[in-house]
């Protein structure tokens, strides 16, 4: 696979094969300047997954423990759902937003063109932005691929429905081109990284919905619901509806003339490149139906209060 030229001196060389030698990659250092190695990025998937399942059962030690404070806690099976989706689901969208937003700097050019801060911040040349290895991105996506492992394991496991496999299957296949390719790592300290903070607070949400989490949660803890729900509501729309669409225009921009384009650094990437326009098409048809369906609760929620 071609790939971008380097400056190259015995100091990185010698640093990007220490790196390649490591199995267990957790700094942005560990990730060098090159794409770790497969048994690296696996032995590391696999110890990421290790433990969020080791948080997982600590927590439904820790709930087992307060079970007498409430009677919702008294039910293993509410326990086991309260851990999964605190210790699994919240916890992992939380760690990669934050190191999305420790990666600002990469998408810096993105920012200045969104909020009018610099003239011609993001230029028609995608060169930079598609082909550019980043450590700090294939970290994030290393560690966001190998709880999507784990989260589609319990989706198939609590039967969560055929709508979530789907979207955590292809977030998977975006992730895993990303990872192994390079490719388009300007764009994910965002999708796979900062855009997760509102599906951290969706997760601690999800505690209280009668189907998917702890039946009864929410008449026993109505404020806190209503607190989860507002500051998902608004984290929503700031990053999946505004910071979506603009970030998708840019990338869909950019994907479209690399695809258009004759670099070199194309080859090998093309059908994953066409992927990603149907996995974000279908990803952005999900954030428009769950739109909908926050207006949707969040008048009946409203009703409730009698505020509407």
């Amino acid at each position: 696979m071609c790939r971008e030229p380097t400056v190259t001196n015995t100091k990185s060389t010698n640093a990007a094969s220490f790196s390649k030698r490591r199995l267990f990659l957790a700094s942005t250092e560990s990730f060098s300047d090159d794409i770790p190695s497969p048994s690296s990025m696996m032995i590391t998937g696999g110890l990421v997954i290790a433990f969020l399942i080791m948080v997982e059962l600590t927590l439904r030690q820790v709930f087992a423990s307060i079970k007498d404070a409430h009677p919702i806690f008294e039910d293993e099976t509410h326990r086991n759902i309260l851990a999964r989706h605190v210790g699994v689901d919240a916890f992992s969208c939380f760690v990669v937003a934050i190191l999305g937003y420790q990666a600002r700097h990469i998408v810096q050019d993105m920012i200045d063109a969104a909020l009018g801060r610099k003239k011609n911040a993001m230029p028609v040349a995608y060169e930079q932005r598609m082909f550019t290895y980043h450590p700090e991105a294939a970290r994030i996506t290393l560690f966001f691929f190998a709880y999507q492992v784990k989260n589609t394991y319990d989706t198939i496991v609590w039967n969560d429905g055929i709508e979530f496999i789907l979207h955590h299957i292809l977030t998977l296949f975006t992730a895993w081109g990303a990872l192994v390719q390079g490719s388009a790592h300007f764009y994910v300290p965002f999708y796979f990284g900062f855009s997760e903070v509102s599906t951290a607070v969706l997760c601690l949400l999800a505690n209280f919905d009668d189907v998917h989490g702890v039946p009864g949660m929410a008449d026993a803890f109505p404020v806190a619901k209503a607190v989860l729900g507002g500051i998902f509501a608004v984290l929503f729309v700031i990053c999946r509806v505004f910071m979506w669409s603009t970030v998708s225009y840019y990338y869909c921009r950019d994907a479209w003339n690399a695809l258009s384009g004759s670099d070199p650094r194309l080859k090998g990437r093309v059908a994953w490149l066409r992927f990603t326009f149907v996995s974000l098409a279908l990803l952005s048809l999900l954030q428009i139906i769950w739109l909908a369906e926050i207006a949707r609760v969040g008048k009946l929620e409203l009703e409730k209060l009698g505020l509407l």
